[in-house]
């Protein structure tokens, strides 16, 4: 059986990647029709197979319907988009970022509550193979209780990297929401435990009116402290991923590579050393315990993960609405993330740590 997906928004990442991935053999989707204000991306919608729309009411009145629509508008356009799609009865999937405000997220999320109807985002790295890797090696223990994770994206093209609406602030572009909002929600789906406290440094380097290098360094109840940060010009490269553990760490430089080096504790042993000390300004000496690491061990993790599997999304969605699986990014964990980016540039523009 394949389900109807309509679009709202027929920009490169419908027409390219969404249209791309809902026609493969695996996926069980067929696009029926697509929604746009602009005659070209219509143009491109007929030339793909698809009935086109330049009427957001005929888009919903279609012939048949859809059992799943995709909002890939600009940013500040998919609360209203997602609202009156589910007013229309339809299930709906959003780009992400969801939204350019937390209320407009909870308007989403009543809406969806209120009508009965599906919503979720299209968070698709959470199945990126560099990720899938370092959840699976930090679930089996590889260097331990983590106390520290790393994760950053680093482009060394400057402000080429801030085109067309997502470098405008009024349809909430900026790096943050682009970028940071991908590896943000990578972390918390990684780390469940409650947020203690955000801080962040978030501003525009080469772009003209948006964020375009953000650091957000998020701290958890327990103590451990995740950082994430978003490089628009960095001709120097430093690694994907750093994990930092009570036995060890590892680093993964590329995510491209998706290796990851682990260096770890192989054994432990306890000496007694001579430790030189001051006592009545006289030099002594004290027997004093120390813990010393004797060996490493350093590998590369096996590639058996697949390669960024992003129709993983698709697949989850089509055994939701048979009723065969659960919904993977859920509205409540896409929240949870929100809030953190709102925290971020809060503490950005005000100089302060926020605690939640």
């Amino acid at each position: 059986m394949a389900y109807k997906l309509g679009i709202i928004g027929y920009g490169g990442m419908a027409g390219g990647y969404h249209i791309g991935t809902v026609r493969r053999e695996d996926i069980p989707f067929e696009p029926a029709a697509a929604f746009d204000i602009d005659p070209a991306r219509l143009a491109e919608a007929e030339k793909a197979g698809l009935k086109a729309y330049s009427n957001l009411d005929d888009f919903l009145a279609h012939e048949g319907g859809y059992d799943l629509v995709l909002v890939a508008t600009p940013n500040n356009y998919h609360c209203e988009m997602a609202c009156r799609t589910m007013e229309a009865g339809f299930n709906v999937m959003s780009e992400k970022p969801v939204a350019i405000s937390s209320d407009e997220l909870q308007k989403m999320i009543d809406t969806s509550e209120k009508c009965g109807k599906l919503f979720t985002v299209h968070q698709n790295r959470r199945w990126d193979r560099d990720f899938v890797m370092i959840r699976q090696a930090i679930a089996e223990g590889a260097v331990g209780k983590p106390y520290m994770i790393e994760s950053r994206i680093q482009s060394p093209n400057g402000n080429g990297d801030m085109y067309n609406w997502r470098g405008m602030k009024d349809h909430g572009g900026g790096m943050l929401l682009d970028w940071g909002v991908h590896l943000l929600d990578q972390l918390l789906w990684l780390i469940k435990e409650p947020v203690k406290s955000v801080s962040a440094n978030v501003f525009p380097l080469w772009s003209e009116e948006v964020d375009d290098y953000s650091k957000v360094i998020i701290t958890f109840e327990s103590g451990l402290v995740a950082q994430m940060e978003v490089v628009t010009y960095s001709p120097i490269a430093l690694p994907r991923w750093m994990v930092y553990g009570d036995r060890g760490a590892m680093t993964m430089q590329d995510a491209g590579d998706a290796k990851i080096k682990v260096r770890r504790i192989k054994k432990d042993e306890n000496v007694v050393i001579d430790v030189p000390a001051y006592v009545d300004h006289r030099m002594i000496t004290r027997k004093q315990k120390r813990h010393f690491i004797e060996e490493f061990e350093e590998f590369e993790a096996p590639e058996t993960v697949p390669n960024n599997d992003w129709g993983s999304v698709y697949k989850n969605l089509a055994g939701v609405l048979a009723g065969t699986e659960e919904l993977i990014v859920k509205p409540a964990e896409v929240m949870r993330t929100f809030r953190v980016i709102e925290a971020a540039f809060k503490s950005a523009e005000e100089g302060v740590t926020v605690r939640f």
